[in-house]
This record gives C-alpha cells, structure tokens and sequence, in this order.
C-alpha cells in the first residue's frame, strides 16, 4: 500500500511502500514507526497520519509539522489515505509532503494536554 513516511530525527519524507494491509494488521506501522500504540490523525478528506499515540511522554529526539496546521507531531509519522474507518492507498505524491512538511527542534514541541476525567463522580484533587 502506498504511502508517505515522514522521519523527524534523520530530516526525510520518503515514499514507501507497505507490504502488509494495515486494515488487517498494524504491525508493519508499529515496526516503522517505533512505537505500541498508534493515533490515526485526520489530515484532511482522504489522508490520515498514524504517527505514536505516546510519543510526547517519551524522549523527543525529533518532531514536524505541516504548514499552516499549528499541529506538532513528535517521532515518526506514516501518511496514507482513507479515514480512520479504511485505509487506503496515498493519491497524494511526495513532492505535496516535501513543501508542507517543517521540522521542529525537539526542545520547541509543546507538553502533552492531559484531562483527568473522575470515573466515581467526585472530585479529583
């Protein structure tokens, strides 16, 4: 399946290929990513982003993002196309992710948004 492999660490965006369907196993998108669990972010009608649901509470040795989004993705990111329903092949070339694509100084990513929401209905202190 098509798709768009973005490395913050190493500074590339690189067309990729993957072998296995990520609809019927993610394990391919763990391995390229490097992580165990996964956040699929729509970008826009057609493309998603699975990059690493916990990568902002590990060490951050890179980070990106798209111009004009103001979203900040820590570690590596694939991009494929569907929605989070169905993944799909990418339509989108590489040359659209080299233009939008900004590296960001590991230092500069902003802390994780946490809510604590009360399962027993009292207060959280």
């Amino acid at each position: 399946m098509r798709a768009i492999k973005i490395d913050p660490v190493e500074k590339t965006v690189s067309k990729i290929e993957l072998a296995t369907d990520p609809n019927r196993s993610l394990d391919e998108l763990y391995r390229l990513i490097g992580c165990d669990l996964v956040q699929l972010v729509q970008l826009d009608r057609g493309i998603v982003l699975v990059c690493d649901e916990e990568a902002r509470l590990k060490p951050i040795r890179g980070a990106f993002t798209f111009f004009g989004t103001g979203m900040v993705i820590a570690g590596t990111g694939i991009v494929l196309g569907g929605s989070g329903n169905r993944l799909k092949p990418l339509r989108e070339g590489k040359r659209t992710f080299d233009l939008i694509t900004m590296w960001m100084p590991p230092g500069e990513v902003p802390p994780p948004r946490m809510t604590v929401v009360s399962l027993g209905g009292g207060n959280v202190q």
